[in-house]
């Protein structure tokens, strides 16, 4: 195994994109076959969306990094920035700044929602419609839930190990890949739109765009994987406790209209104070001006 460890690092950029498709294939497939022999691919019974959710998580996003990680480096948690030294107050200023930004958020996506495709694509418009639609359903079927056994296990499915194998995949490989080449803002913004766009849910891409450019720069000026993950585990977080407990009889406002419409004005605000947080914990995490070659 020690041979093996960083026995592919001098592998370009190209090939490094062909290995981590290629091992992810591995894994999706493998998972998918897992997946069909235990629950004989029942698809409409939402314990087993849940395990194809799980498996999928572990599969696709999870596994791939951290074994091709473990290839392209002798130090594979340093490759993938997991082994840095967590800044508290910075951890807490990030879930704090998370929280301000969910009304801008909301505000942002309700404008992406006002999008209209041409008339030519008119069919295209309303098959991405449906599509959202059903996404919508299946995650609240997800939600759905009315114990905290429930709740717990929706946090880690629906909050931690998307967190955590989305930033290990987009940030902590690709953008990690493509900044390689000393173009660092490229990179973030490049992991970006793939982050937006493999949700395949294109009313909601300017806000995601964005956030998942938020998760890369706070990977570059902290030098730490943990830092996104936990901006991406609070988003997450917040959004699936609200749903718990707007469903079990707690009278609270639905969190995805605060900040649109009559509230358009925290959303403004939110806007405002966010991006006011995002400069302060620029001036107050140590930055990287690119990322090293191992």
């Amino acid at each position: 195994m020690k041979k093996l460890k960083g026995a592919l690092k001098e592998s370009g950029i190209i090939s490094k994109f062909l290995q981590l498709i290629g091992i992810t294939i591995f894994f999706t497939t493998t998972g998918l076959i897992v997946w069909s022999v235990f629950t004989t691919g029942n698809s409409t019974d939402i314990n087993s969306l849940k395990l194809l959710q799980l498996i999928q998580s572990m599969g696709i996003f999870v596994l791939p990094p951290l074994v091709v990680a473990f290839f392209w480096s002798e130090k594979p948690l340093d490759y993938l920035f997991l082994n840095s030294k967590t800044n508290w107050k910075n951890a807490t200023f990030i879930v704090l700044l998370m929280i301000i930004f969910i009304p801008f958020i909301n505000l942002l996506g309700d404008i992406n929602q006002q999008f209209k495709l041409p008339d030519a694509l008119s069919g295209l418009e309303i098959q991405m419609k449906a599509m959202e639609l059903q996404a919508k359903q299946v995650s609240e079927k997800f939600m759905n839930v009315h114990n905290l056994q429930g709740l717990s296990f929706n946090i880690l499915l629906i909050a931690f190990m998307p967190a955590l194998g989305e930033e290990l995949f987009f940030r902590g490989t690709i953008q990690r890949i493509l900044g390689e080449n000393r173009n660092v803002v490229s990179a973030i913004w490049i992991a970006a739109f793939v982050f937006s766009t493999i949700h395949l849910q294109f009313y909601g891409f300017v806000p995601r765009l964005l956030l998942g450019a938020f998760f890369g720069y706070l990977l570059v000026w902290g030098g730490n994987l943990w830092l996104p993950i936990l901006a991406h585990f609070t988003n997450n977080f917040i959004a699936i406790i609200f749903y718990y407990l707007k469903h079990n009889g707690y009278k609270i406002p639905d969190l995805d209209t605060v900040g649109v419409g009559n509230s358009l004005w925290i959303g403004v605000l939110s806007g405002v104070l966010g991006i006011m947080g995002i400069f302060l914990l620029k001036n107050q995490t140590q930055q990287t001006k690119c990322y090293p070659t191992e």
